[in-house]
């Protein structure tokens, strides 16, 4: 203890043999870039790239060995992962949208439960894994609606078909590791990450917040905004990714100490509510305005912050950047594909300055 671990990350990661999966969703380009940067060998298992996706942006199929398939194909993913032979395992992959979730309870349940039971299963079968993260989200506690701030030891809900499937997921990889993996005679460690909202350049999924309103900005129109009044745990998907990437080098170093929960978000000043995202962004683009959008079918709770104390005194890991600092930083990306920089160049310059420069430390 006592190095930032986004510098015992630069060390560990050299050389390393990762897997990551869900590679060609929004965190998962960034994750590819990260482990690029870091110098890892990566292998990536994921649903195709999405049209007009980050992945695509970046030409991902250039920056990271590629496969594309289902969790729910076992065959195939036992194959990718005992070709690969990965040391770490980076588990992103899920179908991960709460509206669409609740349109489609079925496909939730087989991707978010089922798909990780396929990973599990595969990772028995590989002796080369040491460490397992699984990421799940702040959505599965139990919430309660009154501005509580959630630690790993709160119990688990689950009111929508997404924070259900995600909370049944947390309760197989705890049997997974109680039942396969800390009886037998292996060294490997499954924590899971319960992560917040995340914030980034990049990202092209129109129901979030950050892509509505720069699509609003680009067509000229009011930003629709769903709950401007909610309140949510807003990190830089860069202090994410370090926590995934901390946690999991915890766990490859020692299983038993670091296997289980961890809260993955901003400090207590990184909750802050939607209307207020949308206050700091109007800032930069004069004559924003927005209008009430259409609600989601599923509820949404009204307030949502996590606790993050275990993380900072267990792990020696902390966000850097501040939310007004993650804010400049997607302005500064957007501004720089307009100026006609390449996505690629974007992420690894902001992936630079956070690993080998300077950051905003949050107070």
């Amino acid at each position: 203890m006592g190095t930032d671990s986004h510098i015992e990350n630069i060390d560990f990661y050299r050389g390393k043999k990762v897997l990551i999966t869900g590679h060609t969703g929004f965190k998962g380009s960034w994750m590819t870039c990260i482990l690029d940067y870091l110098g890892a060998d990566v292998t990536g298992f994921a649903l195709a790239p999405e049209l007009g996706c980050l992945y695509s942006q970046i030409d991902g199929d250039n920056v990271i060995n590629s496969i594309i398939g289902q969790l729910e194909d076992y065959e195939l993913l036992l194959k990718t992962i005992q070709t690969a032979k990965p040391e770490v395992i980076i588990h992103l992959a899920a179908f991960g949208f709460m509206n669409e979730c609740y349109k489609d309870p079925r496909r939730a349940y087989s991707a978010n439960v089922m798909g990780t039971v396929n990973l599990l299963e595969a990772v028995r079968h590989c002796d080369s894994v040491r460490s397992v993260v699984i990421v799940s989200t702040d959505k599965v506690y139990a919430n309660k609606g009154d501005g509580a701030v959630y630690s790993e030891n709160d119990i688990l809900g689950g009111s929508s078909p997404y924070s259900c499937s995600k909370s049944c997921m947390e309760l197989l990889v705890r049997d997974y590791y109680e039942t396969y993996f800390k009886v037998v005679d292996r060294d490997i460690g499954i924590g899971v990450v319960r992560a917040s909202n995340v914030l980034a350049g990049g990202d092209h999924i129109q129901t979030r917040l950050i892509p509505s309103i720069l699509r609003s900005l680009d067509r000229g129109e009011p930003v629709e905004i769903r709950h401007p009044e909610q309140t949510r745990p807003w990190q830089s998907v860069l202090d994410a990714l370090d926590g995934y990437l901390t946690v999991a080098r915890f766990l490859y170093k020692n299983q038993n100490e670091y296997s289980g929960a961890w809260n993955i978000g901003p400090t207590r000043e990184g909750i802050k509510s939607v209307g207020w995202v949308f206050d700091k962004m109007v800032a930069y683009f004069k004559g924003l305005e927005k209008r009430d959008a259409m609600k989601f079918d599923v509820h949404e709770s009204e307030t949502l912050g996590l606790d993050i104390t275990k993380s900072i005194t267990r792990l020696d890991w902390k966000p850097r950047l501040s939310t007004e600092r993650v804010i400049e930083l997607v302005v500064d990306f957007y501004k720089g594909q307009k100026d006609g920089t390449d996505a690629l160049a974007l992420c690894r310059k902001q992936i630079s300055e956070y690993y080998g420069g300077s950051s905003d430390a949050v107070e």
